[in-house]
Order: C-alpha cells, then structure tokens, then sequence
C-alpha cells in the first residue's frame, strides 16, 4: 500500500488542508489552456484573476465531475481523464463526494469505469466510501473489478447493526387462523410462534 491517507470520513471544509492561490496558479501554469474546452478554460483564467474562492471550489467541483466522467473507450478518440487538471481540481478545493446532475459522485464514476490512479487521488482528497449514489450504491458496489470492490468496501458502522424498523422485521410474519396470532416460517422446517 502507497503513503496516501484513506480517509473514509467525511472532512468539514475548515478542516480540509488549503492551497495557496499562488501554488494553485503554479500547478495551472504546467497546464496548456489550448487542450481544454471553454468551461476549463475559464477556470484557469478565474484562477489566474480575483475569483472568489468559493465560486473556484464550485466550478473545480463541477469540472472534476466532468473530467472522471470519461468512459475508457473514449481512449480510443485522445480523450481521456487528465491527471494533472484533476490534481488541480482536487487542490482548488472540489468537493470530492458532490454528487453530478446523474446522482453520481466522482468516487462512483472512477470505481464503474476502473481509473485506480484516479479513486487513489479522490481516497486521499477524502472521499467518503461511504457515500452512495442516487441509486442508494456504495462505489465498492458498482466498481469494475473484485479488487477495485474490495479496496473500495466501506467500514462497517453501527448504523449497520441497527434493528430493522418494525414494518421490515415482521414483513414475512402473516396473521394466523387462531386469532391474531403470527407465525413465521423461518426456512428451518419449523413452524414459529
């Protein structure tokens, strides 16, 4: 295993370790604007002039939703995840567990289309394993492969060893001919009272 942090937990903005604007704008001057569509472009540009930092961590967030939501087969037409705008993104301050407009946050998107270096980089920006999409899925549930499913699975939690509210638990317990009474046919061949 590599020296990044897995964080599982989710990071409060005050707690998130800042970059300064000006190493944000020395990362973004390795970057050649020519390559990048308008919407990177005028990233890169309110970088570089007096942006807010909050609408630079919204726009970062957007374009990192964009940027891993590239299916590998695009490979084939030069178009593929950029790890060092994505680097960027992350170090601007995009919010790594966002959901895009599809309910999909960026952890799912790596996972469902196996970028490893990509679900490393979103692990140690603390992205949260425990996050799910708007389907109600871990990332662990929709990754490429086994390996990625286990490096992804999320801890366990007390949440996971609540009792099952009262409309669930008695779900397979019909009312009985004598009265009221329930049964419950367990599968073990006995009949329960």
């Amino acid at each position: 295993m590599s020296d990044i942090q897995w964080n599982s937990v989710p990071v409060n903005e005050d707690e998130k370790p800042t970059v300064s604007r000006e190493d944000l704008r020395e990362m973004a001057r390795d970057l050649d604007p020519d390559e990048y569509d308008d919407d990177v472009r005028a990233f890169l540009d309110g970088l570089m002039g007096d942006t807010p930092d909050d609408e630079l961590r919204k726009a970062a967030t957007l374009l990192l939703q964009d940027e891993v939501d590239l299916p590998p087969d695009m490979a084939a037409h030069g178009v593929e995840p950029d790890m060092p705008l994505i680097e960027l993104l992350l170090s601007a301050g995009a919010d790594v567990n966002a959901r895009n407009a599809y309910g999909q946050p960026p952890l799912h998107l790596a996972a469902f289309y196996g970028y490893e270096e990509i679900i490393d980089r979103l692990l140690a920006a603390g992205a949260n394993l425990r996050t799910r999409n708007a389907q109600g899925r871990f990332a662990a549930q929709v990754a490429a492969t086994p390996a990625l499913a286990a490096k992804l699975e999320p801890p366990h939690s007390e949440e996971d060893d609540a009792p099952l509210p009262p409309e669930i638990e008695d779900a397979d317990n019909e009312p009985d001919d004598d009265g009221g009474h329930h049964h419950c046919d367990c599968g073990c061949g006995h009949h329960h009272e």
